[in-house]
């Protein structure tokens, strides 16, 4: 019991003049893109088959994007007959509907007391048809589907082949019919409802669903708190934004405490705490200490992870666990401040700059982790481009290739840290905050995960000589090679070398566009609230 035959079949009717019945393909591309992939065998109709199987359609009625089509045809006067299943709570939703198995009890019993009235209305509802009863569902709320067969007259191929030995009686799936608990016969292929009728039923449909998605978002509110409890660590402040639903924006700390901002490490985290407070929203740095996670550090925490620089680990997405279990010190690169961020629900993180396929990767294959974790998170990140180090079209080919859209604020072309605009141009570009917060808007209403790269210059001012810093990187390419430096140590050595390659110019430009994406991401985070 509880459970939807595979061949339960369910008929979905647009009322117009044909009244055809919505095929498999239809009604997946109105879920969303985790929906389609997980029945992609049945787009475009490579099934083969002209149903749809009683686990897709769970699937359909538990897609917020394909719920929220419904809507929107009902909205605009178009209106849609569904057959009874659609209305129907397996046990697989008695929790979430906040049924006890003694109201499921209940309501099937309820049930079975009208069930002599429902056998004359079910047989009246089949006279002068094939059908037979093939098969019997009845819902955790005590409504009864009933699944039937056609029976399917081999005669005619007989005749054909002039052959009328052998041929056996054959069947094929028919459609089904629902019973209320109160007996009311519900749905049939043919019953349709007028709009009234209909309305009412979108009404019954959407209490279906709100109260299925309300308890299932408090379990996962319980879930994350004991998660968070357990592994992260709060700052008072971060906290309270959380809980009052406040924008809060979380700060990748290795480009301050493991970048080339040094000495005046501290004094520069505070200021870029209280650039993104003067925006109107919460700063979190992200940061492991002593083994757990902290977002939003203390005055006490900034300093003390200044006393660690050049020894501090950091971490990318796929470290975090590592550290948390060997009680280390971390500070978190954009990948990993972006999985801490999605852990927690958050929506907007900025850095300094992305990793990405470095030079020379077709023989090192050193691609960083920043491009998977902006691939599997639904967080926007803002900063300053790509690392100087990076084989910019391939990097900018593997965010495509991921589906990341890049997104240039105020520019065509894509920054390289310190220096505004490469020869590489951008297919979009946006020039407020509040555009860029709406893609996240849209991202999340339609059930499109992933994240969204956007990429923010440095302020014109403080931007260096692209020749000078093209020859700094080769220098210090140069460099690591000779002296064989590899792997994460690469990067640090690295960037070290240009630091000293540029002189003090090159810190006075990171500390200007990390301001600058902090303001930024602000902005976004205090429309995305809105």
């Amino acid at each position: 019991m509880g459970k939807i035959s595979s061949d339960f079949y369910n008929r979905f009717y647009r009322i117009d003049a044909m009244e055809q019945p919505f095929s498999a393909d239809e009604l997946l591309r109105m879920a969303s893109v985790d929906t389609q992939e997980e029945y992609a065998g049945w787009l475009n109709g490579d099934s083969g088959e002209d149903y749809i199987p009683g686990d897709m359609l769970l699937a359909l009625l538990r897609d917020r994007a394909f719920f929220a089509e419904l809507l929107r045809m009902r909205d605009t006067g178009e209106y849609v007959v569904l057959s009874g299943v659609t209305l129907g709570i397996t046990t697989e939703h008695i929790e979430k509907m906040g049924l006890t198995p003694e109201d499921t009890a209940e309501n099937i019993a309820r049930f079975f007391e009208v069930e002599d009235h429902v056998i004359p209305v079910l047989r009246s509802a089949m006279a002068g048809s094939r059908d037979e009863v093939s098969g019997l569902c009845i819902f955790a709320n005590g409504w009864l589907g009933v699944e039937t067969e056609r029976t399917v007259d081999p005669g005619w191929a007989a005749e054909e082949n002039g052959d009328n030995e052998g041929m056996e009686e054959e069947y094929e799936p028919s459609t089904s019919y629902i019973f209320s608990n109160s007996g009311e016969l519900v749905a049939t292929p043919d019953l349709h409802y007028d709009i009234d009728s209909w309305m009412d039923f979108v009404d019954l449909f959407s209490t279906i669903h709100e109260e299925a998605f309300a308890a299932e978002d408090e379990f996962d509110a319980a879930e994350k708190d004991d998660f968070s409890n357990q592994f992260i660590v709060f700052s008072e402040e971060v906290e309270e934004a959380v809980q009052d639903g406040r924008p809060v924006v979380v700060i990748e700390s290795a480009g301050t405490f493991g970048g080339m901002i040094y000495p005046g490490i501290a004094e520069f985290a505070f200021r870029m705490r209280n650039t993104i407070r003067e925006n109107g929203a919460t700063p979190a740095f992200a940061a492991i200490i002593r083994g757990q996670i902290h977002l939003g550090l203390t005055d006490e925490e900034i300093r003390y992870l200044e006393t660690k620089r050049g020894s501090v680990l950091k971490a990318t997405a796929r470290d975090i666990p590592i550290l948390l279990a060997m009680k280390a010190d971390a500070v978190l690169t954009i990948s990993a401040a972006v999985q801490v961020a999605s852990m927690v629900g958050l929506f907007v993180a900025c850095g300094s700059g992305i990793g990405g396929v470095q030079i020379g990767a077709e023989k090192t294959w050193d691609i960083s982790n920043d491009l998977t974790s902006l691939t599997n998170n639904s967080v926007m990140v803002i900063c300053s481009g790509t690392k100087p180090l990076l084989d910019l079209n391939l990097t900018m080919e593997y965010l495509e290739t991921a589906g990341v859209p890049v997104i240039g604020y105020k520019t065509d072309r894509m920054p390289e840290y310190m220096v505004r605009g490469s020869g590489y141009h951008l297919t979009y570009r946006m020039n407020t905050p509040h555009e860029l917060a709406e893609i996240m808007k849209i991202k999340a209403k339609m059930g499109i995960d992933g994240g969204v790269l956007v990429v923010n210059p440095v302020p014109k001012e403080f931007e260096l000589d692209s020749g000078k810093t093209k020859d700094a990187v080769k220098a210090a390419l140069h460099d690591a090679s000779k002296i064989g430096v590899r792997g994460k140590a690469a990067a640090s050595y690295m960037m070290g070398r240009i630091k000293e390659y540029l002189g003090s110019d090159s810190v006075e430009s990171q500390k200007a566009f990390l301001i600058n994406n902090a303001m930024l991401a602000s902005k976004v985070a205090l429309e995305i609230r809105k």
